[in-house]
């Protein structure tokens, strides 16, 4: 399976893709701000992967460049369930920060998963403090939410977005 974009392509993650690169991206400094759960080494890292895998109420994506075949971050669609889900993004290479990745990816990712998972609900969690994200996630067609499926906490937001 293989999501394309015009600069990027979403496939499944595997255990192949973990390694001290992306290790990295759950340590930096301004990552590590958004991320709920995060692994310390690259076995337990290599687990969470593997675990999300074998879901079936998972879909679980790395992001690469086309043009360098380097992977650039993950896209996870979680409790996948009637016809809903619970999305989480990381765009963990600094350099692709604030470079639209999301606004590319995001709008294609969630037509396969409209498409082939029948999912018409995607929920996010998102600090208030991410500015940049939230308004990405805007202008994809998220709007906030006051009641999500899942606690959020009293330093985020709810976001969803609704298929026609």
């Amino acid at each position: 399976m293989r999501i394309n974009t015009q600069r990027f392509y979403l496939r499944e993650l595997t255990e192949k893709d973990v390694g001290p690169r992306y290790l990295s991206w759950l340590q930096d400094n301004i990552t590590s701000k958004f991320i709920t759960y995060r692994q310390d080494n690259i076995n337990d890292l290599k687990a969470y992967v593997r675990a999300h895998l074998l879901a079936s109420e998972v879909l679980f994506l790395g992001v690469f460049c086309k043009e360098t075949d380097e992977h650039i971050g993950n896209l996870k669609f979680d409790n996948i369930n009637n016809g809903q889900a619970v999305m989480g993004i990381l765009i963990g290479e600094p350099d692709w920060r604030g470079r639209g990745v999301a606004k590319e990816i995001l709008p294609a990712s969630m037509d396969y998963l409209h498409n082939k998972r029948k999912v018409d609900l995607v929920y996010l969690g998102v600090g208030k403090k991410n500015i940049p994200a939230i308004l990405a996630y805007e202008e994809v067609g998220f709007i906030s939410c006051n009641s999500p499926p899942f606690p959020i906490g009293e330093n985020g937001i709810a976001m969803i977005y609704q298929f026609e």
